[in-house]
């Protein structure tokens, strides 16, 4: 009886040591492939900036590799013409696993494929979402996320940004940026339509506390992309007065490089729910000249 006791604590120390083991290996391969991703981003950086025999210009673009900053004369200005952005790779990148609704929040954010923008994809104040995963996303005042389209939206994302396509611009010059801190929690993420096409700018809500991106502007921009339409989803600070001028400060941004971003500027289109409904309402009513940006066309519409 004795040896019978002995035989069968033996076998489930085996066991569990051995799904312990397994376990162990996946987190372990898990994260040897992100180091080595990341190395290998950081990598492809390194040799576009050393090989280049052009001055790299300043730039104030954000991609799925660092841009590389140079000189440039005016400090309020920001350029993105393909000489200013250092970020074409040799080889292609190998996609790595599509998010699920199990994908962390966290591993979202920290993704390499975002560089230093992956933190404005969810809400900068952290107090305003909860949840661990993409499938349990919860955001402060709204109902209904549809976590499959969290998914979508988050994929889309990671997806050209490995290609190599720009999928967020900075809106404010890093001489800005130093002046007000604030500002670098703004910024623009384009969902690509048809070249030539009009553009789109949608704001989303979060009663001027945050932004909810994720839910009130970015399944808008993925829609009207599917459409043709070149669609831009501000990030914006919080409070009605400075949300206004983030609004009009990317419009003001996607009128000065059109040429690049290949799109039609006539009779453009806001959108917007709940606060991003009012800054909509707002800026397409009252012009830029009511918030402190220089004279713009007013939009074509504004939907609300």
């Amino acid at each position: 009886m004795r040896k019978y006791v002995i035989a069968l604590l033996l076998s489930i120390i085996f066991c569990v040591s051995g799904c312990n083991s397994d376990n162990s290996l996946s987190v372990s391969e898990n994260s040897s492939n992100r180091v080595e991703s990341a190395n290998d981003s950081r990598a492809l950086s390194q040799q576009s900036a050393l090989t280049s025999s052009q001055p790299i210009s300043e730039t104030f673009v954000t991609s799925s590799t660092n841009s590389t900053a140079g000189n440039q004369s005016a400090e309020n200005e920001t350029d993105i013409s393909s000489e200013a952005v250092a970020e074409e790779v040799s080889e292609p990148m190998v996609s790595s696993e599509p998010y699920t609704r199990d994908t962390r929040i966290s591993d979202v954010v920290n993704d390499p494929a975002f560089g230093n923008y992956g933190r404005l994809i969810f809400p900068v104040d952290e107090g305003y979402y909860s949840g661990e995963t993409l499938g349990n996303l919860r955001l402060t005042w709204y109902n209904n996320i549809d976590p499959d389209k969290t998914v979508e939206i988050a994929n889309y994302m990671r997806s050209h940004a490995e290609a190599g396509d720009v999928i967020f611009y900075d809106i404010y010059s890093d001489f800005e940026k130093a002046a007000d801190p604030w500002k670098e929690d703004t910024g623009l993420f384009l969902f690509k339509g048809k070249p030539g096409a009009k553009f789109a700018v949608c704001s989303a809500g979060g009663g001027f506390a945050y932004v909810g991106a994720m839910q009130d502007s970015f399944p808008h921009a993925l829609e009207l992309s599917k459409r043709g339409y070149n669609a831009f989803a501000v990030i914006y600070r919080p409070g009605a007065q400075t949300a206004c001028e983030d609004l009009l400060r990317a419009i003001a941004f996607i009128f000065d490089h059109a040429e690049e971003l290949e799109i039609d500027t006539d009779c453009y289109s806001l959108w917007g729910g709940s606060a991003g409904a009012r800054m909509s309402a707002w800026v397409g009513s009252y012009g830029a000249e009511g918030f402190g940006e220089r004279e713009l066309p007013h939009a074509g519409a504004v939907i609300m």
